[in-house]
């Protein structure tokens, strides 16, 4: 399982080999911000130019592979909006810069995700295991080292392994349903900044403010 879904991957890594033989695991999105698509981005009367960086901490501080796939993420659900002229990752060049921090703050702990995750396996699945992660986005826009404003985004996915849940796997796929969850907190992201970009929040930057916008 990858890095980035580290509630399920605790409860995988301590349960038997049979719960995958004869079990199902799902996942389902937590859906606490709007679902967006392209069409309801807010087209700037001049394309933008801009570059980010990206950090990502677990459970165990700072994870660069990690950071690699939201990286990606990035790249690919800003590049498909129709907002950017040019997005570079890793330089500091444009009309703007953003700093993505990605957390992953899951539960249960370890402690409790092994004892969920031995009892579920020895029961083969009848008992189930369960794991959320708790997915936190922070970016902040910049203009050469000068914070202009900060965004915050907050979602999870509610994981399970359970013998009757065999027939829900196929389409609740824990990595899928987790990378539609972070895909949305970034169009979030691309919302908010389009429309802010378009109504001219972004005028207050003449005067110095630091603004803060928290989806929590």
């Amino acid at each position: 399982m990858n890095q980035l879904y580290k509630g399920i991957v605790r409860i995988v890594s301590v349960s038997l080999f049979s719960i995958f033989v004869f079990s199902g695991c799902a996942s389902f999105a937590g859906r606490e911000l709007p679902m967006y698509t392209n069409d309801q981005l807010a087209a700037p009367e001049k394309k933008i130019s801009a570059s980010y960086d990206v950090k990502a901490f677990g459970l165990h501080g700072e994870n660069a592979g990690v950071a690699l796939t939201i990286d990606k993420k990035i790249q690919k659900v800003l590049t498909e909006s129709h907002i950017f002229a040019d997005l570079q990752s890793g330089t500091n060049s444009g009309d703007y810069h953003y700093s993505f921090v990605f957390r992953n703050e899951g539960k249960p702990g370890e402690t409790l995700a092994f004892i969920n995750g031995f009892v579920s396996g020895f029961t083969f699945g009848v008992i189930p295991a369960y794991a959320r992660d708790i997915y936190i986005i922070t970016v902040d826009v910049k203009q050469g080292d000068r914070v202009l404003k900060t965004y915050t985004y907050k979602d999870h996915m509610d994981s399970w392994i359970q013998l009757f849940l065999v027939v829900l796997t196929p389409f609740n796929w824990p990595p899928t349903v987790g990378d539609s969850v972070i895909d949305n907190m970034i169009m979030n992201f691309a919302h908010d900044f389009s429309g802010d970009i378009k109504s001219g929040v972004y005028l207050a930057q003449e005067q110095g403010n630091l603004i803060t916008d928290s989806h929590k």
